[in-house]
């Protein structure tokens, strides 16, 4: 193995340059040689670069090498791979045999991955035992997505009190990477199931109430069924029988009803029996009334003006939140539409961008694929989204996308896409630690211990790039 170029790819690697980092690594060695490091980091780079079927082929060959190790986090690697190919039945098999791995320290990655490979395959009760493996695993510092992915096969196999329970102990132990949106609309499922109407409505209402979360289908039509059966009762209560009305007394004053209202008598209105004084006084009140009513133009433009006003901080105080029209939402799925499409993607990236960096976006997004936001940390003039892409032939990978004000400052377009995957076990560079700056801040000496481990979640919908 060439000891130089493989220095030189692990540099490029940690400054992020993957795309020389892989053709380093992949030069440092002839094909003969075995080298569990240079194929395990290649792997990484690889991923990082959504070439995910490379990848894959890239940690069967770390595995070969037998004193290399690291078995669990590379069939890990390699399962979520396959997950993102379509390719369930090889990801169950490389996640079940990472489970098998007592030396591996985060099996909870593991049991994760199963638990999605399973689902995909509708083996629903299999991939709530695996979910909940990984929620009850020591070394799962953010037990909240698996219990999450829990409370819904609880749904899905009829047993909503428990789904019920699941997504409450997921909320509690959720944290600030947590999808809580996403928690309380799987809630509001597994209320509706119950019958638990009124607390269903609320938990869609607090999923949906920063107008960033989008319901599935399967969630929209659990809050129709709820708000349904509520109005129903509603219905139901209102058409309850009532006592007899009594119909009032005719009015002495129009007892043949045709004015709807007293009439007025001029023997009690005290007209006639005035004095000039008291008439003067009265013409002075009218007056008085008359002045007022004249200003009646001027209060209505003071209305409108102040509406103005309200509107105004409205829309600064929705821009400052980071709303804006084309939407983060829209301007992603714009533009994994125009790569499907062969359409024009430049309206929706951001203005600055060189053409190499559009190019490598564009080529970064999978044709066929939808792409959903499930997290978003937004501001005045920038977006960062986590989103997990629907791919045409299974897998979900998650990518982590940026977002700037396009060019006429009040809409958005996409600056920079990033596929993402779990980093605790980024080995052999886990946390991409050295003392030289890396991309999550830790130093050159931690970088080194890391070039044994491996990112685990290159394709996890719950952990950012390791």
């Amino acid at each position: 193995m060439n000891s130089q170029l493989f220095e030189q790819a692990r540099s490029a690697y940690r400054a992020g340059d993957y795309s020389t980092a892989v053709q380093f690594f992949a030069a440092c060695k002839d094909d003969s040689e075995v080298a569990g490091e240079v194929d395990h980091l290649r792997g990484n780079a690889l991923m990082r670069l959504g070439m995910v079927r490379e990848a894959a082929n890239a940690y069967e060959l770390a595995l070969r090498d037998t004193a290399y190790g690291k078995r669990g986090a590379l069939l890990t690697n390699r399962g979520k791979a396959l997950s993102a190919v379509g390719d369930a039945d090889g990801a169950i098999s490389c996640f079940i045999e990472a489970t098998q791995d007592n030396s591996y320290s985060t099996p909870y990655k593991a049991y994760l991955g199963l638990g999605r490979a399973l689902l995909s395959e509708d083996r629903v009760a299999e991939a709530g035992t695996a979910f909940r493996q990984a929620a009850i695993d020591g070394a799962n510092p953010a037990p909240a997505s698996a219990l999450g992915q829990l409370g819904a096969c609880f749904v899905k196999l009829g047993r909503p009190a428990d789904a019920i329970e699941s997504y409450r102990t997921a909320l509690d132990f959720a944290g600030p990477r947590d999808d809580t949106r996403s928690l309380n609309a799987g809630l509001g499922c597994a209320y509706s199931a119950s019958g638990r109407h009124t607390e269903a409505v609320e938990a869609f209402r607090v999923a949906t109430a920063d107008g960033i979360y989008q319901l599935t289908p399967a969630e929209v039509d659990a809050q129709t069924a709820s708000q349904d059966a509520l109005d129903a009762a509603s219905a139901q209560n209102a058409m309850a029988p009532v006592g007899t009305q009594q119909v009032g007394a005719l009015d002495p004053l129009d007892p043949l009803g045709k004015s709807g209202q007293f009439m007025p008598d001029p023997s009690d209105t005290g007209f006639f029996t005035l004095t000039e004084s008291e008439m003067i006084q009265q013409d002075r009140q009218n007056m008085k009334i008359r002045r007022r009513h004249r200003h009646t133009g001027l209060k209505v433009f003071l209305v409108i003006l102040l509406l103005l006003v309200i509107a105004a901080g409205g829309l600064a105080f929705a821009y400052t939140r980071g709303f804006g029209f084309p939407s983060q939402q829209d301007a992603l799925t714009g533009l994994f539409n125009a790569v499907t499409d062969g359409g024009d993607t430049g309206q929706y990236l951001a203005p600055g961008l060189s053409d190499s960096a559009r190019s490598s976006i564009v080529a970064s997004i999978p044709e066929d694929a939808t792409p959903t936001i499930t997290n978003m940390d937004q501001s005045m003039t920038e977006s960062t989204a986590l989103v997990t892409v629907e791919l045409p032939r299974g897998g979900q990978p998650t990518y982590e996308v940026t977002f700037v004000r396009n060019a006429n400052h009040i809409g958005w377009a996409v600056s920079s896409i990033t596929m993402q995957f779990d980093s605790s076990d980024e080995q052999p560079v886990d946390g991409d630690a050295s003392s030289t700056t890396t991309t999550d801040g830790s130093d050159a000496a931690s970088q080194d211990q890391a070039a044994t481990d491996t990112a685990e979640e290159p394709v996890s919908e719950d952990a950012p790039v390791e």
